[in-house]
């Protein structure tokens, strides 16, 4: 189980994860990204898309934007916990994400900078905040959970 050894929903950091991973779930799935599955294994998560072939430009933004909910969503849960702000280095590899498919965008034309992507992103948690919150503990407990 990694770190933790035991499903605790009462523990900041298993719940700053939760709270990542629904982040990217519900951003992507309001915006029509087929969500399959967000799983938490107690040290770590995942949201993990439906295979798609052939996303829209939309898609292709909403993808993108979804990279920086994950972060925004534990940012600002971590902050109304007073703990130190998410951190970037855990977030690397969806960061990654984010600038090969701003890379894929500008090839169609369409700019999408970093401000304006956590911009999107920031509003897009706080749309779905309570309900993040709601579904973090029992993600921790659960394990795996389908958000629409």
């Amino acid at each position: 189980m990694g770190w933790f050894s035991s499903r605790d929903p009462d523990d900041p950091h298993q719940l700053a994860i939760a709270v990542h991973e629904l982040g990217h779930a519900f951003a992507w799935s309001d915006h029509g990204l087929p969500v399959a599955y967000v799983k938490h294994s107690g040290s770590d998560g995942v949201a993990h898309l439906a295979s798609v072939t052939g996303y829209s430009e939309a898609q292709m933004r909403a993808y993108a934007v979804g990279m920086w909910a994950g972060f925004e969503a534990e940012d600002r849960w971590r902050r109304a916990h007073n703990l130190s702000g998410a951190s970037k280095s855990h977030s690397r590899a969806d960061i990654a994400n984010f600038h090969a498919e701003q890379a894929r965008l500008a090839e169609t034309g369409i700019r999408l900078s970093e401000g304006k992507a956590r911009s999107l992103a920031r509003q897009r948690i706080a749309a779905r905040w309570s309900r993040i919150q709601t579904l973090a503990p029992e993600l921790i407990c659960k394990g795996c959970l389908h958000v629409q």
